[in-house]
């Protein structure tokens, strides 16, 4: 458990870092928006592999979903197909946690 939270101080270590450095070399006045948003999306999405592993790709998941429910749903049913979600992802979310306890109490 210690090295989880190891990960995730060297991670805010690391954005600490990258944020100087993307101020400094990607500021408005150096790049266009479309760089600048790839570099901070694929930067979070390191970082977060870094820290959480692969129960980031539930976060991700979720992310997605609930993007893509946003743009594609109608306007005045876009809080309905969202909510109608959240039980699904929350479901999973539970099914993915009992799943790394039991892997985790295997390697024990």
């Amino acid at each position: 458990m210690i090295c989880h939270r190891v990960n995730f101080l060297a991670c805010q270590g690391f954005a600490l870092a990258a944020a100087f450095w993307f101020r400094l070399y990607l500021g408005p006045s150096h790049a266009n928006p479309l760089v600048r948003h790839a570099v901070a999306t694929l930067l979070g999405i390191a970082f977060l592999m870094f820290c959480f592993g692969w129960y980031s790709a539930h976060i991700l998941t979720v992310v997605a979903a609930n993007y893509l429910i946003m743009i594609k749903a109608d306007i005045n049913h876009v809080h309905r197909q969202d909510f109608s979600f959240t039980p699904l992802k929350e479901i999973f979310r539970i099914y993915l946690a009992v799943e790394l306890s039991a892997e985790q109490e295997k390697g024990a």
